[in-house]
């Protein structure tokens, strides 16, 4: 077992928990409450973001508090249960549950909640209970959703700034004004949350590398005016976000680009992160313009964008549709499916 802390409370009973087996229970619980009741409960008590556990031990009095963690054991003693959790730092904290929170026990993978630390002075253990709780999957999609939209109102901001200092300054020809490939993208406030999300699917990448994908895939879409949520989707079914990728048919890096379409987009290294996504977010772009402009309908547009992401356009052409290949088929739904649940929340 990791380092716990040395408290008599809640966390102390850690001692005596380990000689008994925590209990996995599958049972009738009451469902996890529902995100917009969480967020409600979390907006009511001025919570904006989770916190280490370090804030609940220098403080003093009743804190309402949230953590990321993951439910380790379940145990009932004179009727109450209480969990075992670890927190996303490593520390074990045990925590009172009530009657309303009994899906968590046997719950397994990430979790959100809010806990409730009592402490009446400086020399007193806390004791902790657990407030509410919902999957992390849940609050990961709404923060990204979240950061999308964060991301987007500061790119019209800049536009607007931008228009307000030409003033009635005519627009050059459309040739002309063809996106920069500028390699220095200013971070905002949407890359810390995909660069979280990027780490928990590539564990192996480092917290810059990790950064640095999220800072591309945010700004680039926001250049090209695609949802970041796509091209996140994309990357991890492409990729699994590991700039360094290469397929069996010689597609590289993130975006998995074949050499003579990375050439063609301006691409002249498909290993390094930016100018991967940099291509791979034109491209797609490209595409979906193209097939939106023929059948005006944007779920069909998107259909055919990722077929002639992955199978090329000539493809699409010959076929007059997705063709009838088992990767490209595959790769549709697989990308869909991860976007819309990205989209969720």
């Amino acid at each position: 077992m990791k380092r716990t802390r040395n408290a008599t409370g809640n966390w102390g009973r850690l001692a005596v928990w380990c000689g008994v087996a925590f209990l996995a229970l599958g049972s009738k619980a009451l469902a996890q409450p529902t995100l917009e009741r969480y967020l409600g409960e979390r907006t009511k008590l001025g919570i904006s973001a989770p916190v280490g556990l370090e804030t609940a031990l220098t403080t003093v009095g009743t804190r309402t508090f949230e953590v990321r963690a993951s439910v380790r054991g379940s145990l009932v003693r004179d009727g109450k249960r209480s969990l075992l959790l670890e927190l996303e730092d490593g520390e074990h904290v045990v925590a009172g549950v009530g009657a309303d929170h009994q899906w968590l026990a046997g719950r397994t993978g990430a979790i959100r909640m809010i806990l409730r630390t009592i402490r009446p002075n400086e020399a007193s253990d806390p004791v902790t209970d657990v407030h509410m709780a919902i999957d992390e999957g849940h609050m990961t999609t709404h923060e990204l959703a979240q950061a999308q939209e964060r991301a987007m109102e500061v790119a019209r901001n800049r536009q607007r700034g931008s228009a307000t200092s030409r003033g009635s300054v005519q627009r050059p020809p459309r040739e002309q004004v063809e996106v920069a490939k500028d390699w220095s993208l200013g971070a905002h406030e949407a890359t810390p949350y995909y660069a979280g999300y990027v780490k928990r699917q590539n564990s192996r990448l480092s917290d810059a590398e990790a950064y640095r994908i999220a800072e591309g895939i945010v700004g680039f879409s926001v250049r090209f005016g695609v949802d970041a949520r796509l091209i996140l989707a994309m990357v991890q079914v492409e990729s699994g976000f590991d700039p360094s990728a290469t397929s069996r048919s010689g597609a590289q890096g993130l975006g998995q680009l074949m050499p003579g379409t990375a050439r063609g987009l301006g691409v002249s290294n498909s290993y390094d992160t930016n100018e991967n996504l940099y291509g791979t977010v034109k491209l797609i772009r490209g595409h979906i313009a193209n097939y939106m402009k023929k059948t005006g309908d944007a779920y069909e547009s998107l259909v055919l964008a990722l077929a002639a992401y992955n199978a090329g356009s000539g493809a699409v052409r010959r076929h007059g549709g997705v063709p009838p290949y088992r990767e490209t088929q595959n790769y549709i739904p697989k990308v869909i499916n991860l976007y819309r649940k990205l989209c969720e929340g």
